[in-house]
């Protein structure tokens, strides 16, 4: 591969080269070679970008040898800044609507049965002998 290909190494991390040298290694040489420096630089760009590690606060990455075996484990913290899949944002937008919903119901109801007890406690009756029982219920319970 030429050094076109390879690209310099002094404006990626070590780890973006490592991955970028990946990347490159995967092409076939005539698409390869098909690329201006333009393109290539840009490839370059965009796999640098995505794949660095350095956007976590803890990144623990220990790797255990068990005899010929080798195996890895991934601890990553840091603040989620993927973006979220449509459907996923749709539901999240639902479940919010709903919730919503459901509490301006909750305030409303609430209103509607303040005025309703403070209507009942000052004596008003707007249908003659006739209650739904909850200013007998709020006086029993409440307020003895």
């Amino acid at each position: 591969m030429d050094e076109c290909a390879v690209g310099s190494y002094d404006k990626y991390t070590q780890i973006q080269q490592d991955v970028i040298d990946r990347v490159i290694n995967t092409i076939p040489t005539e698409v390869l070679n098909s690329f201006d420096h333009k393109q290539l630089a840009a490839i370059k760009k965009s796999v640098a970008i995505n794949s660095g590690y350095n956007d976590h606060y803890v990144d623990f990455r220990p790797v255990i040898g068990i005899g010929r075996w080798r195996y890895y484990a991934v601890f990553l913290l840091g603040k989620d800044r993927r973006k979220a899949p449509r459907h996923q944002m749709t539901i999240t937008t639902i479940i919010k609507a709903i919730h919503i919903v459901f509490g301006l119901c909750v305030i409303f109801t609430s209103v509607v049965l303040a005025l309703y007890l403070i209507k009942s406690a000052l004596g008003i009756d707007i249908f003659k002998h006739f209650s739904f029982g909850i200013w007998d219920y709020f006086k029993l319970h409440f307020l003895q």
